[in-house]
Parts: C-alpha cells; structure tokens; sequence
C-alpha cells in the first residue's frame, strides 16, 4: 500500500469513528500494523581476493507489517516481517553500474511508548533477528557480476511518534536503522567476496489495537443494616433495602454521567424516597492526572451533575448538599498524575 493510500484511509476512517477521553490511557493487547516508506542504503564495500570496489545505491522502498502485543505499562513486542529493495547506482565510479539489492527480514522487536497524556505519543525501540540479504545482478564486480544471498543475523533501532485517531487506531510516524552482519556471497566466477549492508528508513503507516483502554472496576456496595418492619400482629414483608451509600464513577475528565450512573442513581432516589430519608450528600472526587485546583473544579461539576440529576428524579433541591474534595481523598491511592478510574467519582450519602 502507498504511503498517501494509508493516509487517506486513516483520515476517513477517523471521520467516522468515535473518539472518547480514554484514547490517552494505556493499552492492553493485540494490535496490528502496516508501515511503509522510504529506505537511504549505505555505500557498501565489496571486498575478496583481487576485488575491493563499493557499491552506491538509489533511495528504495521498505514495506513493513507487523503484529505486537501491548502491556498496558508503556511496554509492547511485536514480530515484523519486513522487505528493502535498492537499485545500484554505481560501483566505485563506474556509472552504468547495475543491479539490485533487496532484504527480506524477520524481526522481534521491543519498544517503549511514553504516555503524555495527549494524542501524541512518542516511542522508541529495537529489535533482532535474520535477514537474507539477495544480491541480484550486481555488476560489474572484478569483471562479473554477483547473483547470490546469504542469511544473516539483522539488528534495528526505531524511533517515532504515534497519533491517536480514535481508541483503536493510530496513525505512526518513524525512523529506523536497519543492520546486519556481513553477508557472504560468491561472484558469478566463483570467487567468494564480503560485503556490508546497512540503511536508513523514514516510515508511515497505521496501527490497530484490539486490546481496549483499562476497565474501570466498580466499587464494591457499603453493606448497611437493613431496616426493620414495625411489630404487629400480621407484620408486612420487609422490603429488600439498599445502601444507604452509592457510588457512581465518570469518564476521565468528563462530569457528564454515564448510563450506569444513571442507572445507580435511580436506585438511590427511590430508595431515598422510600425510606424517607431527610437529607442527601454528594461528594466529588477526581483522580491525580491533572493539577490540584484543576481537579477541585471537576469535583465540584461532578457534585452538581449528581444533584441535578437526583432533582430531576423527584428529590427536593433543598435535601441535597453538594462538597468537593478534588485529588485530595481517593478511593485507591495513587502517585501524581496517575490515572485511576475508581477516584473518579462521586459518593452519595443518604442521611
């Protein structure tokens, strides 16, 4: 595929596909991945009894697919399979040099992501593996021509940065060095001759990852004593009780509810209006990924996202309080700038 095909593929997919907040979080399973571009081979010597000559080359294509597996720690490895091909452009002068040079090659590679808490992100990594390296009618070298290829151990660094589409796919950007060991090869005269093969690589492509963003784990209900009907001769049966406490959790950086806390809700304002409790507290809370006063902010919306929806399902504004606590009382401690999707939220106290 080419480079402007892949481009305009991920531009239309990415009109069509949702975004949501979580496109930032860190990833966890199987993606998959076509990078392709352009490949500079360097100047190779090609040495043997009674040759010594150096091989220049044309800028190439490099085609590369790979399919890797992510941690959700910043960490992923992938297995590519990967194909460069160059023209010789001359052979120590000679202008009318001819031939090719082409590396079909199969790598692990283990690279690192930095999470910056944006679409973008970079990463670096390396990789090992075997490369056979085709020598295709080299020539002229000491008067013939090489028709030969030789498999050997290959070697590669990676650099580039990623861009986040949507939570599944992104858009990748790189640079690779590409190495190997000497390969040995024999002239079309026989004579057995060494030569080099290294390149650079500026790449483009797409990555999709099956694996989602972390699951946020829902906290477990508050058990609560259950009320106790009133003695009479023929007692009715005791309703099943709910929590007095309910928790409900939101999106990062979002104070817009989401269908389960809806759903929570519900329960807390019937429960409120069947046990006739007098008052209601909704305390907000964030989680550590952005500043302090940020985080206070967000934790007060949350409360007040609560309390309008608790009026509209028949609860009196009057018997609601709202407090924030922003980043300072999380459900699961974290350091600074961690994500944690159970500190998101906003706890509803029934009095």
């Amino acid at each position: 595929m080419k480079i402007k095909n892949i481009a305009a593929a991920a531009l239309a997919m990415a009109l069509i596909m949702p975004v949501s907040s979580s496109f930032a979080e860190e990833k966890k399973g199987v993606y998959i991945g076509f990078v392709d571009g352009v490949n500079f081979t360097t100047d190779s010597d090609i040495s043997g009894p009674a040759i010594s000559t150096e091989a220049d080359f044309d800028k190439g294509a490099v085609y590369v697919p790979a399919i890797g597996y992510r941690y959700g720690n910043g960490l992923r490895t992938e297995f590519e399979g990967a194909y460069r091909k160059n023209s010789v452009d001359d052979l120590s002068g000679v202008l009318n040099g001819t031939g090719r040079v082409k590396a079909k090659s199969l790598m692990a590679n283990l690279i690192y992501d930095f999470n910056l808490n944006s679409r973008f992100m970079p990463y670096i990594g390396a990789g090992a593996g075997m490369a056979r390296v085709d020598f295709d009618g080299v020539r002229p070298v000491g008067g013939v021509r090489i028709d030969d290829e030789d498999d050997v151990f290959a070697y590669q660094g990676i650099a580039g940065v990623s861009y986040w589409l949507s939570d599944a796919l992104e858009l990748a950007l790189e640079y690779r060095y590409f190495a190997t060991q000497d390969p040995d090869l024999r002239t079309a005269a026989g004579v057995n001759v060494e030569s080099e093969y290294s390149n650079h690589g500026a790449l483009f492509g797409l990555r999709w990852n099956f694996g989602g963003p972390r699951k946020m784990a829902q906290a477990e209900p508050m058990p609560v004593a259950q009320p106790v009907a009133a003695p009479a001769p023929a007692p009715e049966p005791v309703k099943p009780a709910l929590p007095k406490t309910f928790i409900v959790f939101f999106d990062w950086d979002q104070s817009v509810l989401t269908p389960e806390a809806t759903r929570i809700l519900t329960e807390a304002a019937a429960y409120a209006q069947s046990s006739g409790s007098v008052r209601i507290e909704a305390t907000g809370h964030a989680d550590k990924s952005g500043s302090a006063v940020y985080n206070m902010g967000l934790s007060e919306r949350r409360a007040a996202a609560v309390q309008a929806k608790l009026v509209a399902l028949g609860i009196g504004a009057d018997e609601i309080g709202t407090i924030a606590k922003g980043e300072t009382d999380p459900l699961v401690p974290t350091a600074d700038g961690v994500r944690e999707p159970q500190n998101r939220r906003v706890e509803i106290l029934l009095k």
